[in-house]
């Protein structure tokens, strides 16, 4: 037993193979040499001549079948590399080639829902395959797809952040201090484009390729939007959507309920449409009517801060809090938790109805933009899809609703959630 032990010792530094204080992997063409020898003369022979034991040389024996369908090089056998259903990962890549050909953008949601179609025409029984967000990744890593998507510097905060943070919380603080305010009488408004165009930031494509803002297809009207008037509780409560329609003249054609709709000729947010939206919007909330104490929070917007806005929100027993410059991506509510799933809804409705196919052309044969109702039940659809518990922790985050007693400043410290399950912005190049 010692000189068998020695000749392993030998003969595996020899070859380089064995470690007696590590586990060695060996590839497949190492493997099919030891099999070999095994085959000639017998286990013990191989195993001594390649620094191997001997239950490695049975255990290879028995699944030499499997090493003769696996590259060489592979030190690990664990199944094809094609994957279990290869008819349908070759069916899914070629519809994925296929829309992006036509600049169409592609999401993993799509891929798997696709996926799930296909398997049904193939027969396979759900039970078998289930089209998960896992498969989706090896799928799109076995056939070098990955998520492309554009960048956009982030904003850059002002050298006295600081003392303006400490200056905004200090004032909050102090109203709600003196006057008390109820969780639904502490709300925050913000405007935001919407545009008839919604390329998503993100595709599905071919790894290698440089420029994929130039391959995703749109209507051309990425230049056209609407302005929308966002506004929020600290409990929640998601007040209507107010539309700014850039012509002169609001639609005769219904709009959807749920939302309000006015137009000026440049689409802008200017003093008169704030007043009315406080009227409408704002005046309508739980207890606006009976003018219970509040406090508001605005951007410091020019619009926002005119005299006019200053007299509707004090006639209306309201206190009027503005952001400091500069400080949007810390203290707007919007900003921090409800502008990206509230777009990236709006992108998801946006490209079912641009992978449908089903819209009408212009006469040059260009893909018409949304209908102007289209584009309202998006947004009513995309501001639905915002959750109540991510506007509280963003009233929270942004130090506006916090307890007083400090007992939940934790939550300063905490990264918010926005709800997205299967999100295409994770690591992609």
């Amino acid at each position: 037993m010692v000189k068998r032990r020695k000749n392993l010792k030998k003969s595996g530094s020899k070859i380089g193979q064995v470690n007696r204080q590590l586990r060695r992997s060996y590839d497949v063409n190492f493997k099919m040499m030891v099999i070999n020898e095994a085959e000639s003369s017998n286990n013990c022979k191989a195993a001594v001549k390649y620094g191997v034991t001997e239950c490695n040389v049975r255990r290879w024996r028995a699944q030499k079948d499997d090493f003769k369908n696996a590259h060489g090089q592979r030190k690990a056998f664990r199944g094809p590399r094609s994957g279990r259903f290869q008819e349908l990962d070759r069916r899914v890549c070629a519809y994925v080639d296929e829309k992006r050909k036509n600049g169409m953008p592609i999401s993993r949601a799509f891929i798997r829902l696709t996926a799930v179609e296909i398997a049904k025409e193939l027969n396979i029984p759900t039970a078998d395959f289930k089209a998960s967000l896992g498969w989706c990744r090896r799928m799109m890593r076995r056939n070098g797809l990955t998520l492309r998507r554009r960048t956009s510097p982030a904003q850059r905060l002002p050298s006295d952040f600081e003392e303006k943070l400490l200056s905004f919380q200090g004032y909050v603080i102090n109203l709600t201090e003196r006057h008390s305010y109820p969780l639904d009488q502490i709300g925050y408004a913000d405007q935001t484009p919407v545009f008839f165009d919604m390329p998503t930031l993100v595709t599905v494509h071919k790894k290698g390729e440089k420029s994929v803002p130039g391959i995703i297809k749109s209507t051309g009207n990425e230049k056209s939007c609407v302005t929308v008037m966002l506004s929020c509780l600290a409990d929640g409560t998601k007040l209507p959507p107010y539309v700014v329609l850039k012509r002169k003249t609001v639609p005769k054609e219904a709009m959807p309920a749920g939302i309000i709709i006015r137009a000026q000729e440049k689409g802008w947010m200017e003093t008169k449409l704030v007043v009315d939206w406080l009227k409408v919007v704002w005046g309508r909330r739980h207890g606006g009517l009976r003018k219970q104490r509040n406090m508001l929070i605005l951007d410091a917007f020019s619009g926002l801060l005119s005299d006019p806005v200053k007299k509707q929100v004090k006639a209306m027993n309201g206190d009027l809090v503005i952001i400091p410059g500069g400080m949007t991506s810390q203290l707007q509510v919007l900003d921090v938790v409800v502008n990206k799933p509230f777009k990236d809804n709006l992108r998801k409705k946006y490209t079912e109805w641009l992978l449908s196919g089903d819209h009408a052309l212009t006469p040059t044969g260009k893909i018409q933009k949304p209908s102007v109702r289209l584009l309202c039940e998006w947004i009513l659809h995309a501001w639905d899809a915002v959750s109540p518990k991510s506007i509280i922790h963003g009233f929270k985050k942004c130090c506006i609703s916090n307890a007083l007693d400090g007992s939940e400043d934790d939550v300063l410290w905490e990264e918010p959630e926005d709800g997205s399950e299967d999100s295409d912005t994770e690591h992609s190049e």
